[in-house]
C-alpha cells in the first residue's frame, strides 16, 4: 500500500485539494487520517491512478512516494516523467521543488522549460537565472552553456 499526501494528490492528478477533499467526504476516495506516524491525511496512490488514468510503472510509484517524503531526485525524476507524458504543466511544479532544494538537473530542466516556454510562457531571464545556478551547482552541461553564451556575448550572463 503506497500513501501518498495531499499535496502529491493534487500534483498527480492536476486537480485542487478541494477536489480531493469532496472526493473523500463523499466516500469516493479513501483516506487515512490519523494514523500513527503520518500526521496528515493521505490517499492510497493507486486509488489516484486509477481514479485519474494516470499509468505507473512500479519504478514510478517508488519514484513519487520519494518525491513525496521530499527527496530531490525523485521529485526531479517525477518532473521528467509527466516531462515524457507531455505533460508539462504538471511536471514544472515537481522539477521547482527539487530546484529549489539546490539539486542540479532540476535547476538545469527548470531553466529550460522557461527559456523553451515549454508548458508556461517562455521567461528566457528567469531561464538563464536557473541555468546559471544549475551551472555553479556543478552541472556539466549548464556549464557548458552557460560557457557558450559568455563567449558569445561578453559580459552578458555574470556569475
Amino acid at each position: 500500500m503506497a500513501l501518498i499526501s495531499l499535496n502529491t494528490a493534487c500534483l498527480l492528478a492536476g486537480v485542487s485539494k478541494r477536489t480531493l477533499w469532496r472526493h473523500i467526504a463523499a466516500g469516493i476516495l479513501p483516506s487515512s487520517r490519523g494514523t500513527p506516524g503520518l500526521p496528515f491525511t493521505r490517499v492510497e496512490l493507486s486509488e489516484i491512478a486509477a481514479d485519474y488514468d494516470i499509468k505507473l510503472e512500479p519504478d514510478d510509484v517508488v519514484a513519487i512516494q520519494q518525491a513525496d517524503s521530499g527527496h530531490a531526485d525523485a521529485q526531479n525524476e517525477v518532473g521528467i516523467l509527466f516531462l515524457e507524458r507531455e505533460l508539462p504543466e504538471q511536471a514544472l511544479p515537481w522539477l521547482l521543488m527539487a530546484a529549489n532544494q539546490g539539486y542540479p538537473e532540476a535547476m538545469y530542466n527548470v531553466g529550460e522549460a522557461f527559456i523553451s516556454g515549454l508548458g508556461i510562457p517562455p521567461d528566457p531571464r528567469q531561464g538563464l537565472d536557473w541555468l546559471r545556478r544549475s551551472a555553479i551547482a556543478g552541472h556539466p552541461l549548464a556549464i557548458t552553456l552557460i560557457e557558450a553564451l559568455r563567449l558569445r556575448y561578453p559580459g552578458f550572463i555574470n556569475p
